[in-house]
C-alpha cells in the first residue's frame, strides 16, 4: 500500500478523548471492587492503599503532559489490580495525546484494552491510528492490519448496544458515537479491501462516506472497491472523481495523478470512450453529496460487464503529499562492498 495522510484519525481520536474519564468509570477493570468515579479525587479517596493512593496522586499532578503520561503508565505498571488502573491508563491516553505522542496513544490503549477488553473508545483509539500510520508508510504490516481488522469488526458489533456513559449528554453521546461509527466503518472498509473482500468493504466504506463525505483515503477506498467489483457499481465513478477533487484542493498532485490514470483507464473500459468524464470531475469539485441515480448518467457500453476481473491489486490508499519540496538528487553512492 502507499500512503495518504488520514484526516479522520487525529480529529476522531480527539473527539474520543475529550470524555475520557466519564468513560473509564462505566467500563472498569475486571479487579475493580467499586465502580471508578467521574473525576480524580473520588477515584484517590476509593484508595486504600497508602503507598498506591501517593502514587497515583503524584501522578495526576504533573503539568507536562508526557511526563503525566508516563507517571500514570508507570502507575499502572506498580499496580495493576488497582482500582484506578483503567483511569490512570485512560488519562495517560488523553495526556499522550496532548503530548503529540500518537504511538505512545496506541501502545497505551492497547494496554488498557488488555485491563478493559470492551473498552470500545480504545478499540476505535488503536484503529484510527494504526489507519493514519498505515497512510504514513508504503506497506502496512500484518500486525498493524490484524489490528485494524479485529477491532473494526469488534467495535462494530459492539456499537449499536453501547451505553451513555455517566456524565455525558445526549448530543455528545450522538456525535461520539458517529465519530466512531465513522472509524470502524472505515477501518472495516481497509481491511475486507486487504482481503479483496470487495462486496464488504464497498458496504462499509459507504456508510464511513456517508458519516464523512470529504476523506481522501475513504473515498478512494470505495472508489476502489465499486470499480473493481462485478459487476461494476458505476457510482465508483463518482467517489473516484471526487477523491481527485480534494486531493487537487489539496495540492496533493501524486495522489491526483494515481487517482487520474485509474479513472480514466476504468471509466473509458466501463462506457467505451471519455465522453460525459469531464462533466463528472467538474460537478465533483463542488459537490459533495452523491448525484440522484447517478449511474443512468453514464451510458455502459454494449457489455461493460465483460471487462475481465482485476489480476493486479490496485493501490488501496493514495500516495501521501510530501511535506516539504523533494531536495535535488544526491550523487550515486559508491557500491558497498
Amino acid at each position: 500500500m502507499r500512503s495518504v495522510r488520514n484526516r479522520i484519525g487525529v480529529s476522531c481520536v480527539t473527539a474520543l478523548l475529550a470524555f475520557a474519564i466519564p468513560v473509564c468509570a462505566q467500563q472498569q477493570s475486571p479487579h475493580a471492587a467499586t465502580p471508578l468515579p467521574a473525576t480524580d479525587e473520588p477515584a484517590k479517596k476509593a484508595i486504600k492503599d497508602h503507598a498506591e493512593y501517593d502514587a497515583y496522586a503524584a501522578a495526576v499532578k504533573i503539568n507536562d503532559p508526557a511526563q503525566r503520561a508516563a507517571a500514570l503508565e508507570q502507575f499502572a505498571q506498580m499496580f495493576p489490580r488497582s482500582v484506578a488502573v483503567g483511569q490512570a491508563l485512560t488519562e495517560a491516553l488523553a495526556a499522550w495525546q496532548q503530548a503529540g505522542k500518537p504511538d505512545q496513544v496506541v501502545d497505551t490503549a492497547k494496554r488498557l484494552l488488555v485491563a478493559q477488553p470492551a473498552n470500545i473508545r480504545a478499540m476505535a483509539i488503536v484503529v484510527a491510528l494504526d489507519r493514519a500510520r498505515a497512510v504514513q508508510q508504503d506497506r502496512v504490516d500484518a500486525g498493524m492490519m490484524n489490528e485494524i481488522c479485529e477491532f473494526s469488526n469488534s467495535g462494530l458489533n459492539q456499537l449499536p448496544i453501547w451505553q451513555m456513559p455517566a456524565g455525558m449528554s445526549a448530543e455528545q453521546f450522538t456525535a461520539m458515537r458517529n465519530s466512531m461509527a465513522l472509524i470502524f466503518n472505515a477501518g472495516a472498509g481497509t481491511c475486507a479491501l486487504s482481503q479483496n473482500d470487495l462486496a464488504k468493504a464497498r458496504e462499509t466504506l459507504a456508510r464511513a462516506v456517508a458519516l464523512d463525505g470529504t476523506d481522501l483515503q475513504t473515498l478512494w477506498q470505495l472508489s476502489v472497491a465499486d470499480i473493481e467489483l462485478r459487476p461494476v457499481d458505476a457510482n465508483g465513478f463518482w467517489y473516484c472523481a471526487r477523491a481527485i477533487a480534494i486531493a487537487q484542493r489539496a495540492q496533493n498532485q501524486a495522489a491526483a495523478e494515481t487517482a487520474i490514470a485509474f479513472c480514466n483507464k476504468e471509466y473509458m473500459a466501463y462506457h467505451g470512450s471519455p465522453d460525459g468524464w469531464n462533466p463528472i470531475m467538474v460537478a465533483a469539485k463542488s459537490q459533495d453529496a452523491l448525484p440522484a441515480d447517478f449511474p443512468k448518467l453514464i451510458t455502459p457500453s454494449q457489455n461493460p460487464n465483460s471487462m475481465n476481473t482485476p489480476t493486479e491489486p490496485v493501490q488501496n490508499l493514495l500516495p501521501q503529499q510530501p511535506s516539504a519540496p523533494a531536495a535535488e538528487p544526491a550523487a550515486p553512492a559508491s557500491p558497498q562492498p
